[in-house]
């Protein structure tokens, strides 16, 4: 990540730099994109780094090839294939950070069927993962099941899961889904008219929060919400897709 960081500084602070590599990208036929600085608060613009790095390799080592100055840093083989490990790990959960981190639309909702999604799909090992990538995904597993295993936690989840009609019909645990809905229903029942009061208040508010941001310039929460819902069924339905194709037998 430091080899990474330095060689995208270096290209970013010099305008010789820059120019070269847009040159040399037009002889690699490789994109012409500029490169990618990671940010310390949010780990998915790591993956993003890694990727445009990985992306502009030949164009960078035509440039680094004849800078005596700056030639250590033109990443070895040892150094791609790292690289190469840890983008595989975390490219695939990179697509949920964003949309995870919205403040304008309710994101708790989506949380549970996305650690479904990555535990039991995304991060799942698989035959051709290097030992390095392995080991990333089992620890990022091993962090989301110890951050989220408190019962307080899974309750809160499994509620705002289940009051959202996107994610409903995706609870198969029927048992659970009775004893939630059983414990929302108590909890409505036992509020006093002045709660209920502040609740309605709340939703309108919320409703017309959402109206002003509709008519505003920035992405209606909707459409944020709509998006997470087809990330969601477009990762399913490319991993049944996988899986469907990987148990045909193959023709002699």
């Amino acid at each position: 990540m430091g080899l990474c960081r330095n060689l995208v500084n270096t290209f970013n602070l010099s305008w010789l730099k820059k120019r070269d590599l847009r040159k040399a990208q037009t002889e690699t036929n490789v994109p012409q994109h500029n490169l990618v600085l990671d940010v310390a608060t949010r780990w998915g613009t790591k993956q993003k780094m890694i990727e445009r790095v990985l992306e502009q390799l030949p164009a960078i080592r035509r440039v680094l090839v004849e800078d005596r100055k700056h030639g250590h840093l033109n990443p070895t083989w040892q150094d791609v294939s790292v690289l190469e490990s840890i983008n595989a790990a975390i490219k695939p959960v990179a697509d949920f950070t964003d949309v995870l981190s919205g403040e304008r639309y309710v994101t708790v909702s989506s949380v549970k069927p996305v650690l479904e999604l990555l535990q039991g799909k995304l991060l799942s090992p698989d035959p051709n993962d290097t030992a390095l990538t392995a080991n990333i995904k089992a620890n990022m597993c091993k962090v989301l099941k110890t951050k989220y295993s408190p019962s307080e936690i899974q309750n809160l989840l499994t509620k705002a899961t289940i009051l959202d009609p996107r994610y409903r019909s995706t609870m198969e645990d029927a048992e659970v889904l009775d004893d939630v809905k059983e414990k929302l229903l108590q909890e409505l029942l036992d509020m006093n008219e002045e709660e209920l009061k502040r609740e309605c208040a709340s939703g309108e508010n919320c409703v017309k929060a959402a109206g002003v941001s509709e008519g505003s310039e920035s992405e209606p929460p909707a459409t944020k919400k709509k998006r997470l819902c087809d990330l969601l069924q477009i990762r399913r339905t490319q991993l049944t897709s996988h899986q469907t194709l990987a148990s045909v037998p193959k023709r002699v």
